[in-house]
């Protein structure tokens, strides 16, 4: 599940890491920009998502992080191969990721992106509220991403959401 974005939960933010993780299994295209929060990971093509958590930062899942090259992020996107006239594409200025990730177990798979100049935030550019804990077991949370709604096939080039339930950490 994890380009189509981990951390778009509101009100619970989770990660949840498999081996097929590009997929939205039993999503469904979700309203334009009504997951303004949203950013789309690029590096020539779109290769992960994350949220926008201040004007300068966004939060993503640390196995995407890529070493050698520079992240282009993308805000008020929707149909992410369309030009809306809606989008800003902000480079990073830093990439941080958690010094004690593992990427056989993904345990601490959280990653840190300082823009190089604020998002202008708007109604297509909006931050995501951050919880002040963990979700309960149980907890329904909305996921949205650009990744595949089947088992097999390609990637959306629109925003989708699936609902998915927390669960504790193994």
């Amino acid at each position: 599940m994890m380009h189509m974005t981990v951390y778009n939960l509101a009100p619970c933010i989770f990660s949840a890491a498999f081996e097929d993780d590009d997929k939205i299994v039993g999503g469904y295209t979700c309203s334009a920009y009504s997951a303004p929060y949203q950013v789309s990971l690029n590096s020539g093509y779109h290769f992960c998502g994350g949220s926008l958590i201040t004007s300068l930062w966004v939060v993503s899942a640390a196995h995407c992080y890529k070493s050698c090259r520079s992240i282009q992020v993308r805000l008020g996107e929707h149909n992410i191969f369309t030009s809306e006239g809606t989008e800003q594409f902000i480079n990073s200025a830093r990439v941080i990721r958690h010094g004690s990730y593992n990427s056989r177990t993904l345990d601490n798979d959280i990653l840190l992106i300082k823009l190089a100049s604020p998002a202008t935030l708007n109604s297509y550019v909006k931050t995501v509220a951050l919880p002040t804990g963990c979700a309960a077991s149980g907890t329904s949370c909305l996921i949205s991403g650009w990744g595949n709604t089947l088992s097999s096939g390609s990637k959306s080039s629109t925003a989708n959401n699936v609902t998915g339930t927390a669960s504790k950490n193994k």
